[in-house]
């Protein structure tokens, strides 16, 4: 037996975000076609990563939250929530009440403090004296249905609580037909050892950060070099190459797409090849430094 969550206003509001951040986004977009390379150009490329990062999450949340269900049958409740799955054995449910029940005696309330538009109240475990209390619902702890189990508080909100509550009634004392295990499941994307690997965000996060700041020191540069550059020098020294000051744009643009790259790459073989993916991402910082480098060498 399936029921849907109680509310969706969580997940509207979530959308109307999605298409203010869209906006905002065509605007920046429209800004950089238009405009010069200067610092107010790369001011405007950032604040377009961060709202790309931004609508990223508003969109999951969003979609996570309108999508948010209860699934009770004879072996137990899972409850889905975007690619996470609560898996709850029937044998494990103690009890499943109204949050008003247990409110005082758990302190939901003040364990969930400060409802979050973003998706309700969905997120990671919090103690909640003496039992790890998992937030599922999209609307207040008050109003919620608290299922309990020896080690766990699990705040939800089904439509018809009563007859959620009812259902779990009938169909415990039935026994289950397959054995489940209390456990939180992942899809493939999000079970992946690499997002809680700090040495490959260290790699990734130091080239992104390098190649950040050498768009920003040329931003801040650009518009007091010379018209013209000297690009290469001869065995003796000597300038054999002089080009127009818009070339050196080129050079942080090619090493932007190399770390593009070399990110997709090291994601692709890391499952199969750890060190190597480290090698690659290590080779992207790298590149940015050589960056740096020619950089300083055009400029200096």
């Amino acid at each position: 037996m399936e029921f849907r969550t109680s509310s969706f206003r969580n997940g509207l509001i979530g959308l109307v975000a999605v298409g203010v951040l869209a906006v905002v986004g065509i605007v920046l977009v429209r800004q950089l076609i238009h405009g010069t390379f200067s610092l107010l150009a790369f001011g405007f490329a950032v604040a377009l990563l961060l709202d790309l990062a931004v609508l990223c999450m508003v969109v999951y949340w969003s979609v996570a939250t309108l999508s948010l269900r209860y699934r009770l049958d004879r072996n137990g409740v899972i409850i889905t929530w975007g690619a996470s799955r609560l898996v709850l054995a029937m044998d494990r449910i103690q009890a499943i009440v109204p949050a008003s029940q247990v409110d005082d005696e758990l302190g939901l309330t003040a364990v969930f403090q400060g409802r979050a538009w973003r998706g309700g109240w969905a997120g990671g475990p919090r103690p909640a004296e003496g039992r790890v209390g998992w937030p599922r619902s999209n609307i207040s702890v008050a109003c919620s249905t608290v299922i309990l189990t020896p080690d766990d508080a699990y705040v939800v909100s089904p439509q018809r609580p009563g007859d959620f509550i009812d259902a779990w009634r009938v169909r415990r004392p039935l026994g289950p037909t397959q054995r489940w295990r209390e456990e939180e499941q992942r899809t493939w994307l999000l079970g992946l050892p690499i997002w809680n690997d700090h040495l490959t965000w260290g790699l990734m996060g130091g080239a992104l950060v390098a190649a950040l700041v050498l768009h920003g020191y040329l931003a801040f540069i650009y518009n007091r070099l010379p018209e013209a550059l000297s690009f290469h020098v001869d065995l003796m020294g000597q300038t054999d190459r002089i080009g127009q000051r818009s070339e050196i744009l080129k050079l942080p643009l090619i090493a932007l797409l190399m770390l593009m790259l070399d990110l997709v790459l090291g994601f692709a073989i890391y499952r199969h090849e750890r060190v190597a993916a480290y090698l690659v991402w290590g080779g992207g910082l790298v590149l940015q430094l050589l960056a740096w480098g020619a950089l300083y060498t055009v400029t200096g």
